[in-house]
């Protein structure tokens, strides 16, 4: 088996309206596409496609038509990668007793010789947004950076301004990441994965759910709870969000919740201005 478990550490930094950190333990599943059609590590355990306690499903990722292989091959040969992947890696954390929030997954693809091509990369939002990053290459050896606009609305404390830089460092036993946000020149923003990675067997998916029996639950709670302190603590103002236009967001259908969230946003921000409701109507 090729598909591995990745035990590590997510971290972030921001610098503005004051500088704000925060890190925390997580796994993540870097699971070699080709072995998803038969994959099934123990009975109920872990499995493509069928109930188990972690599960990996294709409509969570990407859009379109066939396997996630023929999704990510389309989407690098609409940006010029003619060259099709000897293997590709699916860095995310799996469905968790039917449920998950990935922030970020990323398909890193590479050639026989294990040169990098390209690094599809998805991005979904807390509004039930899903948005496609398809970054390409010449055959290159990791380390590899891409640089290209935010096109994207993640962050209610960041508006889709600035530049984008990500940055695949190791992948395998050692997983490394980082995501950098330029605005003005100047790091505004910083996010990094790594991670030590064994086989995903049997022996080693019963230990991560020992050693992180709630971690894949508590992706939403950790993000709101970081978005009151930068709120109260920093005293940021959420921006308003922008709706989609690029062809690469993908609009689900969104849920009482989401609806609840950017009305809760809207509500924060004017009261950070210290406005009202009828007087924001007034100016509209």
């Amino acid at each position: 088996m090729r598909s591995m478990v990745s035990w590590g550490e997510v971290a972030h930094w921001r610098a503005s309206p004051k500088p704000h950190s925060f890190s925390y333990r997580i796994f993540t599943f870097e699971i070699d596409v080709d072995e998803l059609p038969g994959l099934s590590v123990a009975p109920r355990i872990f499995a493509a496609e069928k109930l188990a306690l972690f599960s990996i499903r294709g409509r969570d990722y990407l859009s379109g038509e066939g396997s996630l292989r023929e999704k990510v091959e389309r989407i690098l040969r609409e940006h010029g990668q003619q060259a099709r992947p000897h293997r590709i890696t699916l860095i995310t954390m799996p469905r968790y007793f039917g449920y998950v929030f990935n922030p970020v997954s990323f398909f890193a693809c590479f050639d026989e010789q294990g040169r990098v091509l390209g690094l599809v990369t998805q991005v979904n939002n807390t509004f039930g947004e899903t948005h496609i990053y398809p970054l390409v290459c010449e055959p290159t050896e990791m380390p590899v950076e891409w640089r290209f606009p935010k096109e994207f609305f993640v962050s209610p404390f960041y508006d889709v301004s600035g530049e984008y830089s990500v940055r695949l460092e190791r992948e395998g036993e050692s997983l490394s990441l980082r995501v950098d946000l330029h605005r003005d020149s100047r790091l505004e923003f910083s996010a990094t994965l790594r991670g030590e990675a064994l086989p995903a067997s049997a022996a080693r998916v019963r230990a991560t759910i020992w050693k992180y029996p709630i971690t894949s639950l508590l992706t939403m709670p950790r993000i709101h709870a970081q978005a009151l302190k930068i709120y109260f603590g920093a005293k940021a103002t959420p921006q308003p969000r922008t709706c989609p236009i690029s062809r690469y967001t993908i609009r689900s259908r969104q849920n009482i919740i989401h609806r609840a969230r950017l009305a809760l946003l809207w509500v924060l921000r004017l009261f950070r201005k210290g406005e009202t409701p009828a007087a924001h109507g007034a100016e509209q």
